[in-house]
């Protein structure tokens, strides 16, 4: 004969095996781009900023339909001879209309690390920073869902002095091109 706490003890365990089996286990609502739309992106971008291409992330911290704010960050690696010159990239950008088709205005820097030979010393190099002011007008398509990202535009620089000195004539126009995807 089993004791009747045996019992018991069977039947409780039963009744929480049945309960626990009898859970919705729905998936959880998906979710609602309308309110929480997709607000970083990672791209590569060829040309622009960076000169010939960066690795950039973007992630837009205003939100409103017809006008959104979004920052960038964004680096460049450049291999002279043995050494790696680094060139990053910062940005903000005014991003008007609505969805997915935007007209992009920002205005940037950008941070070249270059490996040069000092001015009139023939065989003495040193490490320079050279400070560039990027500007943006282009198309930016990026959709409130996840998913493909793209931009083009035009990016003007301004040079600011480097080993040889200020040029203040240097004014480029420079163009880019970025696909990524968002999130």
């Amino acid at each position: 004969m089993i004791p009747a706490r045996h019992i018991g003890l069977s039947f409780l365990i039963f009744l929480s095996v049945f309960v626990t089996a009898q859970d919705d286990y729905a998936l959880p609502a998906p979710r609602d781009f309308s309110k929480n739309p997709a607000k970083t992106a990672g791209f590569i971008e060829l040309g622009g900023n960076a000169g010939l291409y960066s690795l950039n992330i973007d992630r837009i911290y205003y939100f409103k339909e017809k006008l959104k704010l979004s920052a960038r960050l964004g680096f460049a690696p450049h291999f002279n001879a043995i050494y790696v010159e680094q060139i990053y990239v910062l940005e903000n950008n005014f991003i008007l209309f609505k969805n997915p088709h935007h007209l992009e205005l920002g205005l940037g820097a950008t941070i070249q690390r270059r490996y040069n030979e000092r001015p009139n010393e023939v065989d003495t190099y040193f490490w320079e920073n050279i400070l560039f002011s990027v500007w943006r007008c282009g198309y930016r398509y990026q959709k409130q869902e996840d998913g493909f990202f793209l931009r083009a535009g035009l990016t003007p620089v301004i040079m600011s002095h480097d080993a040889l000195g200020f040029h203040g004539d240097y004014f480029q126009f420079w163009a880019g091109i970025s696909i990524g995807l968002s999130f």
